[in-house]
């Protein structure tokens, strides 16, 4: 039972790191990625703390839950000093100029390129441990957390591009 609680515990840790994390890197939420979360905020911070319960019904599936919910926090707090710095619409315009004299299809490359190699690297990890229940789950977690990355960060730069293209536009 011990290893169900140290689980929980995890989850916990890194769902309020979320939370945390997010809200001091973006308190209005404008620069985060999940569109869900931008949209219902503390329901959707809420609704993570139910993770936690995961581990008292499947052991694997929440070390596979546990791994990107810590590093999605690890993420936010190693990019989050320059929101801090600028300040959230000082950061969101830099985004934006910095979209306007870029390309979408470069932005969706490069994370997906990013993503790729960091599900690359979760492979060689359930490669390694093919007879480890719990590292296996530990790689899916890996490998969850890039498509997670991927996915946020395509609708993230979708929704920046767009905000670039009608800045071009309301200034001509």
């Amino acid at each position: 039972m011990a290893l169900e609680h140290s689980l929980a515990l995890l989850i916990f840790i890194g769902r309020a790191g979320d939370v945390l994390s997010t809200h001091f890197v973006t308190p209005s939420m404008v620069l985060e990625a999940n569109p869900i979360a931008r949209r219902f905020k503390w329901p959707t911070f809420v609704l993570g703390f139910g993770l936690c319960a995961i581990p008292y019904f499947d052991v694997p599936l929440a070390v596979m839950v546990a791994i990107p919910s810590l590093l999605v926090t690890a993420s936010n707090l190693g990019r989050g000093w320059m929101s801090r710095a600028l300040g959230e619409r000082e950061m969101e315009d830099l985004l934006i100029r910095t979209a306007a004299r870029s390309s979408l299809t470069l932005a969706l490359a490069m994370v997906w390129a990013s993503a790729f190699f960091f599900a690359l690297a979760a492979s060689v990890l359930l490669w390694l441990a093919p007879d480890d229940d719990l590292v296996w789950y530990f790689g899916m977690g890996l490998a969850l957390y890039a498509l997670v990355v991927a996915v946020h960060s395509s609708f993230f730069f979708v929704r920046i591009f767009r905000r670039a293209r009608e800045g071009i536009r309301n200034a001509a």
